[in-house]
This record gives C-alpha cells, sequence and structure tokens, in this order.
C-alpha cells in the first residue's frame, strides 16, 4: 500500500486526499493553518463573495426601471447585515466540508490539522513527527500578492484584500481599487451600488488577459453605473493625508490629479502560497515566474512522485479545475499513472454584472498556433430574454477555424454569461464543429438565444444553412 502525503487543505486537497483513498492509499491530509490559504473558494473567494454581491444585485436590479421603491429596512446596517447572513451561509458550508473530511478518518486515513515541512524528497516533518511517504500532493493554494509600491505599508488602517472587504460593514464614503482582474471588477461595482465613489485603476486593461473588446464594453458599462474607470494608468506613490485618505499618484497615458480614496483595495492577483513548505530540502524550486514546474500530468519537473494541484501549481487558478488536477494528480500518484490535462476549453468567469465568461484559447494564441480564424457576434439587446433582464449592453463573440470549422474561442459578456459558457466550451472540448453547434435546438424566449445568433451568423460565414430561428 503506498503512503500518499497531501499538503492542504482546501478544495484541491481534499479532492486528492478523497480520491487517493478511493485508489487504495494510506493518506496523510495535512491541513494546518496555512490550509487557509488552500480553502479559499469556501473562506474568502468564490462563496462568500457571491453571497455578498446576490442581496446588492437584488437591490440594484430590482430598483432599474424605477417603479418600485426599493430600499434596505435598516439603511445603517444594510451592509452588516448582509455581512452577518453571508458569513452564516459560509459557516455552513465550512461545516459541511469538516464533516466530509472527518467522515475519511481511519487507520488508512491520518488527518493531521498542522502544517508540513518537507526534510527530503521523501519525508516531512509536522509538529516535530517525521513522516515518510511514497508520493506527495502539494495543495496548498495561493495568498495576496503585494504590489512594489513606495508608501504602501501592510496592516495598514483601511487597506484592504480580498480578505478583509469581505468582512468589511461599513460602507466607504470613497473606495480605490487597484487592479483590474475578477476582485477588482467584482467589488468595484457592488460598492459603487451600495453608494460609494468608485475608482478603478489598471496598469494595463480591464480583463487584460482576453480580447480587448470585453474589458473595453465592460469599463463603458462600469462608468454608466457611476465607477471611474482608469486604464493605462500605474501608481507610482501612495502616502496619507490629514485626515487619513489614502493618496494615489500615477503616471498613464493622460494626467491625472493625485487619486484620494478613504479605502483602498488592492486587487493586485495572487501567487503561490509554499513560502512554508521547505521546497529545498525535496529539491524543489520555483521557477522564474515565481512557480513551480508543472507538467500537464501535475507532476512536479524533476520528481517523478511529486506533484501540485490547485492554485499552488500557479497555471489556472479556479477551483473546478483544481478539483480536476487534484484528481489527475492522486491517480498518477496512485497508480504511477501517465493521466494528464485534456481539457481544451479552461472555462474562466467573472462574476461582473453583466457577467463575463471566456472559454478555450484567446485568438492571438489560436493564430500563433496556426489556426486562421472567422468570428462573429450578437448583442444582447437583441435577444428577447436578456433585453427584458435589463441587459442591453453586453454582447457575445465566438471564433471558429476557417479550416476544420472547430470552434476555438468563445466569448460572452451578458447577464447569466456563466452559466451560458458551458454550451460553447462542450463544443470546443470535444471539437465540435460550428455547423454542430447551429444544429441545436433553442428554446424560445431564452438567454441562450444568444449562443444561436452567434453560431449561426458563423455559420453563415462559412457557407453553411442553419435552421430558421424564432427572431421576435
Amino acid at each position: 500500500m503506498k503512503t500518499i502525503a497531501v499538503l492542504g487543505g482546501g478544495s484541491a486537497g481534499f479532492t486528492a486526499a478523497r480520491t487517493a483513498a478511493q485508489n487504495g492509499a494510506r493518506v496523510l491530509f495535512f491541513m494546518g493553518d496555512n490550509a487557509d490559504h488552500a480553502s479559499l473558494c469556501i473562506n474568502a473567494g468564490c462563496m462568500p463573495s457571491k453571497a455578498l454581491f446576490e442581496p446588492i444585485d437584488a437591490m440594484h436590479h430590482a430598483k432599474r426601471h424605477g417603479w418600485l421603491e426599493i430600499k434596505p429596512k435598516h439603511p445603517n446596517d444594510y451592509l452588516g447585515q448582509i455581512v452577518r447572513w453571508k458569513n452564516n451561509e459560509i459557516a455552513g458550508f465550512r461545516a459541511y466540508r469538516q464533516a466530509e473530511i472527518r467522515e475519511l478518518a481511519s487507520d488508512h486515513f491520518e488527518i493531521i490539522r498542522s502544517d508540513a515541512t518537507f526534510l527530503s524528497d521523501h519525508e516531512i516533518v509536522s509538529e516535530g513527527r517525521r513522516y515518510t511517504f511514497d508520493a506527495a500532493i502539494i495543495a496548498t493554494g495561493s495568498v495576496t500578492i503585494w504590489p512594489q509600491l513606495a508608501g504602501l505599508e501592510a496592516n495598514a488602517d483601511g487597506l484592504w484584500t480580498s480578505d478583509e472587504i469581505l468582512h468589511n460593514t461599513q460602507i466607504p464614503r470613497s473606495l480605490a481599487v487597484l487592479g483590474a482582474g475578477a476582485i477588482g471588477v467584482e467589488f468595484s461595482l457592488r460598492y459603487a451600488r451600495l453608494g460609494a465613489t468608485v475608482t478603478l485603476l489598471s496598469r494595463s486593461g480591464i480583463l487584460s488577459e482576453f480580447p480587448p473588446q470585453f474589458g473595453e464594453r465592460l469599463g463603458s458599462i462600469y462608468e454608466q453605473e457611476g465607477v471611474r474607470v482608469l486604464t493605462q494608468h500605474q501608481v507610482t506613490h501612495l502616502s496619507r493625508d490629514r485626515s487619513g485618505a489614502f493618496v494615489l499618484e500615477t503616471e498613464g497615458k493622460d494626467p491625472i490629479k493625485p487619486i484620494v480614496a478613504e479605502k483602498l483595495l488592492l486587487a493586485t492577483g495572487r501567487r503561490p502560497a509554499f513560502d512554508h513548505l521547505g521546497l529545498a530540502a525535496a529539491g524543489l524550486a520555483p521557477n522564474a515566474l515565481g512557480r513551480l514546474d508543472v507538467g500537464d500530468d501535475m507532476r512536479v519537473k524533476g520528481k517523478n512522485h511529486i506533484f501540485a494541484a490547485g492554485d499552488v501549481a500557479g497555471v489556472r487558478m479556479v477551483v473546478h479545475h483544481a478539483h480536476i488536477e487534484a484528481g489527475i494528480a492522486a491517480e498518477n500518484a496512485c497508480r504511477n499513472g501517465t493521466r494528464i490535462w485534456t481539457k481544451r476549453s479552461n472555462i474562466e468567469a467573472i462574476f461582473s454584472d453583466p457577467e463575463f465568461a471566456f472559454a478555450g484559447c484567446t485568438p492571438d494564441k489560436a493564430q500563433k498556433h496556426g489556426h486562421e480564424l472567422l468570428s462573429a457576434a450578437a448583442q444582447s439587446r437583441d435577444i428577447g430574454k436578456l433585453h427584458l433582464a435589463g441587459d442591453d449592453c453586453g454582447f457575445g463573440e465566438f471564433w471558429a477555424d476557417r479550416k476544420s470549422r472547430r470552434l476555438i474561442s468563445a466569448g460572452l459578456l451578458c447577464d447569466d454569461a456563466s452559466n451560458l459558457i458551458h454550451l460553447p466550451a462542450y463544443a470546443i472540448d470535444h471539437e465540435h464543429t460550428i455547423d454542430q453547434l447551429g444544429d441545436a435546438e433553442y428554446y424560445h424566449p431564452t438567454k441562450i438565444e444568444i449562443i444561436a445568433e452567434i453560431g449561426d451568423e458563423l455559420c453563415r460565414k462559412l457557407g453553411g444553412h442553419p435552421f430558421a430561428r424564432a427572431e421576435e
């Protein structure tokens, strides 16, 4: 029986430990203080942030037409009320996870509630006790990236990361958000809806890793909602004025006055959390990008028996990918297997409003890989169900390969995009042609008709003849 050590008690770690046990291994499951870094989804990521956004967005949408008078029952405690409800819901999720973990405890599944450090590539230590293992799976998650910024002091009053903002109960008069990735775009809008004056700053563009038309459109939507959006601006210095407010000096494409804000949210990304692991003792070292070199089989380069999964691998860093990576790592660790990552869609979703979701490789990458692409787009305002949902500003755009006719990339910036993306993602994963996407039925009226519009237009551009569709 193989002994598999799993370091980290979050989504990837739990899946790796459970899968290893199911494959007949003896499991050492280490989930100490640093397990919090590996429990991002439940503790400080997916679930708590969405719990916060749900009531804020519900009130905003209810007021949209101006027909109803919508206001909190307790205006001065509205955000505090939301945070308490969120905390109660998250406690339930956390308790459920802990119960699942406890049920696995046995003679062959040992739960060690403390951190572990490598002593060699086959031995680790935790609270003075040594353990040997046949294979190890590192799943210790990620931590916030602190930017190199003059005047920035960690733990300064009024300075938030994605952790602190989840516990804030007072709406600030003003908020500056540094970084326009997922955390930045999600929280900036909600605080604007709560009544704060919000400035969103990015040294590049909004959602810069994706085709620029999506970030540009989202920026214009946010500006309509009152968010001041400043792209191509680098913060060069941070200080405090006499009132204690943050003063941000910037340089960029257009000179602007220093930005003054009561609170500052650092939304500058996350990096793998492995500083405490003693990697050198196991013969491991991060690469020039600050990551471990991890193959598609989730093995760390140079070590056939050491694996990494989830945020700590630094590749995909979203929770459903963490589960897939962990399953691959555990099966290969137990069986000396060669299972590899095969997903082509690599779905990503940003819970802005409207939502943004993307599947496949970006058009730029696809062209570098030799694809000759053709694209088609559709506007939300032309889809009846999206229009009725108040989404007149979003759109979607897909890309197909001219020669093979296969769907390569799909982007949606529209209401419910996080759900709608799964159909084109399935088509990308299974190498379906645009004709096959066009063969599908699309019920009317539904939001998914935006996919029918885009797919049918691509089909026509490639010389195909899609079915007639409802156009009311």
